[in-house]
């Protein structure tokens, strides 16, 4: 399992609350070339040998005769396999040998790489209950577990709303819709209630952008979506870009006459942004809308969509820059 980062800042913060608590020898230490070097060390650790201060190599200390051959095995283990390890050693102090179960953590950076390597020993030769160590640890980590799950939910959070939205005009998309017109059909015909459906279409778009070049055209799809999403402001309003200058709008529990009203608000804000097309009739950039609303239970997304598409249609038919409801 891979290990919780932690950068120096953090690792500072813990060590400093832990160290004058511990009961028990806690040090932190770094891999260098061929050794390890001392970062921190607490006071029961300097009580047990005052060389293990920062910058003294595991070299040094061994050098003194006071640890047994191989302890630096456990350490290049937890280094290469990036994992805690738990060992025995039993260092002499002052003449005595004693029995010392050592805990080792790796502190892994976003780079997957091993920075600096935590330990603690407990002495078993004086039974001391390893438990009040380890309970303090624990807290912390569990803390650490807490941030990095919220950390996690809120970028699926992000994730979850780049999947259902338009990145260009920051619309619902396509996906979503669909998804929310099933639904207000479903709750429509629960409720007895009307759901209007109006279908935009930027007039002339094509023209716009052969005259002005894409990324006029990007800023006009843009404008335009802020005036529609000005005018679906319930909370269950939907509006979404549907492909190109194309825009849908779900507005539930509104009769024609309504639907019609807000598509006709929708077109003359529209014009009056006054976004220059000169090659058109207008010359400026306008929409054309066309209105459909669910009439009896037997409608189905597929009906609804296609009434509001040939209201839209005859909306062009008739010169465009106008709004029609589906007969």
């Amino acid at each position: 399992m891979k290990q919780v980062p932690f950068n120096p800042e953090e690792l500072n913060l813990f060590f400093k609350q832990l160290w004058k608590k511990s009961l028990n020898p806690f040090w932190i230490c770094k891999p260098i070339a061929g050794d390890f070097e001392m970062v921190l060390a607490n006071p029961a650790a300097l009580k047990l040998d005052p060389l293990q201060k920062p910058g003294t190599k595991f070299s040094e200390l061994i050098a003194t005769g006071k640890y047994p051959d191989g302890i630096l095995d456990g350490y290049h283990k937890c280094l290469a396999d990036k994992l805690p390890l738990e060992f025995e050693q039993t260092p002499v102090v002052n003449g005595k040998e004693y029995l010392f179960r050592t805990f080792l953590v790796p502190i892994v950076n976003d780079n997957d790489e091993v920075t600096h390597i935590w330990g603690t020993s407990h002495n078993l030769t004086d039974f001391i209950d390893p438990q009040r160590e380890l309970l303090m640890i624990n807290q912390y980590l569990d803390a650490k577990v807490q941030e990095r799950t919220e950390q996690l939910n809120q970028a699926m959070k992000r994730l979850e709303k780049l999947t259902i939205t338009d990145e260009l005009t920051q619309l619902a998309n396509r996906r979503y819709f669909d998804d929310a017109l099933q639904k207000e059909i479903a709750r429509a015909k629960r409720n007895n209630q009307p759901l209007a459906l109006i279908y935009f279409d930027i007039d002339y778009f094509k023209t716009f952008n052969d005259t002005y070049g894409h990324t006029a055209g990007d800023k006009c799809l843009k404008r335009v979506a802020q005036v529609l999403s000005h005018h679906a402001q319930r909370a269950a309003d939907v509006v979404a870009r549907y492909g190109g200058e194309e825009f849908v709008m779900l507005l539930p529990n509104l009769n024609c006459q309504q639907a019609l009203q807000v598509a006709e608000r929708v077109r003359t804000e529209v014009a009056g942004l006054r976004i220059p097309n000169q090659e058109t009739e207008a010359k400026v950039v306008t929409i054309s809308a066309g209105v459909a609303v669910i009439k009896e239970s037997s409608f189905n997304a597929d009906t609804l969509l296609k009434l509001a598409d040939n209201a839209l249609y005859q909306s062009k038919s008739n010169g465009r820059n106008c709004s029609l409801i589906a007969s």
